[in-house]
């Protein structure tokens, strides 16, 4: 019996495979699709995305899937128009120049722009090389749970039959239609649509086009059209989001000819027969959802099936990773019993203002320019609203379970080990390599500690009965004797960095956010208790 049922083949329910796998726990994945989407929805990861990805040891593979995705030009840059043809530049230098549309907060890793139709593959391959039960082709199609388990009824699609399957707990990341959200009930904080869409994810050679106009969106504000352009490659394979008024039309009244002429007058193609091939297309539309429970027992929802909203800002992608990276080190320690299963409780908690934070967020980016930091009459008040990339998908921060009353879901300035929030990267250096603290962080719990050898020594001593790692941090240069392997700090950065004294210590989770500080109760003494207290054993002692 597997351990976990992933119900969702997308990046939130593959990256739940290799995350669960990090952690040594068992899987089957299911999709009822047969092969992964065509249409290339999330196209950028986002710094922290890439960090989870070099944690699972797959970020060389994906910034390789991201080296083949632009085959001319760079990504970025915004137009507007009647058409491409005609499109101006919008002056994007008060954003540029700050990073504020991808973070730049320090960092081992970078921004990668990936479309999903190339990433997704990529982690359904490592999940597979790496031992992963996957499943596409199969549905979920009825489930149960009870005290102890969850049985699912499979069906394959391509035969129809059916088989059953029993796992400890399973994972809704089925999408923004959730058939098991809405089957188990729980409802959602909604806003309602106010652009509808037809995505059509298109082949057409714009190479001199867009030569010297590369660009990632190019919205298209013409009388017989409108609309936004996505660059896939910059070349030949595009994506138009075309807008229509579903009080007065459907989309089964864009057959494909009529999509094709379209695009042509979007293009502002002279001629006519201009080949423009039709590969796929979906209708979507700009209304929020935030599943009001991401609990119920065993089930838990990730992703789409828990937050849904319009990909302004390239949100809904990069926080579903971040939901299974938050959850699968949980369910790793519960069916290990290292914790019990009210750790579990805290998923909810952590992801849910996330969630309701990054809806708002796209919501606030509705207005082209708006999306920008581009201030008009129309749109100031949601500019004025709008916070940074770095703020929304990485200096967030946690209640503390350790510490009480830090506010769920506010954000710091810099990251600093305040206890709640993504310990900060530092480079040091073990056995002539550059490591970075980033690095550190793996299947079980870390202490990052510092100063003389006889403090490392009493919260290394402290820690041999936990599952946690004791990584000692040696400032300066080296010293005759120091081992191969010990961690060095050549320029002294990291006790100011953490606002820790040099004999300071972290205690950081798996997935690298800061449990408890040295100056907030934690000491050797006390590590014990507070570590069972962050894995939900009881009561803080601080």
């Amino acid at each position: 019996m597997p351990a976990v049922l992933i119900v969702g083949g997308g990046l939130a329910g593959l990256t739940a495979a290799l995350c669960l796998e990090h952690h040594g726990v068992d899987y089957v994945l299911v999709e009822r699709g047969a092969e992964p989407t065509v249409l290339p929805r999330s196209r950028g990861m986002h710094t922290r995305a890439v960090e989870i990805f070099r944690q699972l040891g797959v970020e060389d593979a994906v910034q390789a899937a991201s080296a083949t995705a632009l085959k001319m030009g760079r990504f970025g840059g915004a137009r507007t128009g009647r058409s491409i043809a005609d499109s101006e530049a919008l002056d994007l230098s008060h954003v540029l120049a700050t990073g504020a549309m991808v973070g730049a907060d320090a960092s081992p890793s970078a921004f990668c722009f990936c479309p999903q139709v190339l990433l997704e593959p990529v982690l359904r391959d490592l999940a597979e090389q790496r031992g992963g039960d996957i499943r596409f082709g199969t549905e979920l199609t009825a489930f149960t749970q009870d005290a102890d388990q969850v049985t699912a009824t499979l069906t394959d699609r391509s035969s129809g039959r059916t088989s059953t399957l029993r796992a400890d707990y399973l994972l809704a990341a089925d999408g923004g239609g959730s058939p098991i959200r809405t089957a188990l009930g729980i409802t959602s904080t909604t806003r309602p649509a106010t652009h509808h869409y037809l995505n059509l994810y298109f082949r057409s050679d714009l190479s001199d086009l867009v030569r010297d106009r590369t660009f990632s969106q190019c919205e298209i504000t013409g009388p017989e059209v409108s609309g936004l352009f996505l660059a896939k490659n910059n070349t030949d394979e595009w994506s138009f989001h075309l807008a229509y008024d579903p009080e007065r039309e459907s989309p089964g009244d864009y057959p494909d000819e009529r999509c094709r002429i379209l695009l042509r007058t979007a293009i502002g193609a002279n001629d006519p027969a201009l080949d423009v091939d039709l590969l796929a297309r979906g209708v979507w539309d700009t209304a929020t959802a935030v599943a009001d429970s991401y609990r119920r027992g065993r089930v838990f929802l990730a992703g789409d099936a828990a937050h849904r909203h319009a990909p302004w800002g390239g949100f809904g992608a990069n926080t579903g990773i971040a939901d299974v990276h938050n959850l699968a080190w949980k369910l790793a320690a519960v069916l290990r019993s290292q914790a019990p299963d009210a750790l579990l409780d805290t998923y909810e908690p952590e992801r849910r203002p996330c969630g309701l934070r990054v809806a708002e967020q796209a919501w606030l980016r509705t207005d082209f320019r708006a999306r920008y930091a581009i201030r008009t009459p129309h749109n100031a008040e949601a500019v004025d609203r709008q916070r940074g990339t770095g703020e929304i998908m990485t200096r967030y921060r946690y209640e503390s379970t350790a510490i009480h009353g830090t506010p769920a879901g506010d954000a710091v300035d810099l990251l600093a080990g305040q206890t709640g929030t993504r310990a900060p990267h530092v480079w040091l250096e073990r056995g002539g390599r550059r490591v970075s603290t980033l690095d550190l962080f793996g299947s079980g719990f870390t202490l990052l500690t510092g100063g003389d050898g006889v403090a490392g020594a009493a919260w290394a001593e402290a820690a041999t009965a936990l599952p946690v790692t004791v990584h000692h941090i040696v400032g300066g240069a080296a010293e005759p004797g120091l081992a191969e392997e010990a961690l060095r700090d050549p320029e002294g950065s990291w006790p100011a960095q953490v606002e820790l004294s040099p004999r300071g210590a972290l205690l950081v989770r798996p997935d690298g956010f800061v449990a408890a500080r040295s100056d907030a109760g934690l000491t050797p003494d006390t590590l014990h208790d507070i570590w069972r207290s962050v894995t939900g054993h009881g009561n803080s002692v601080g």
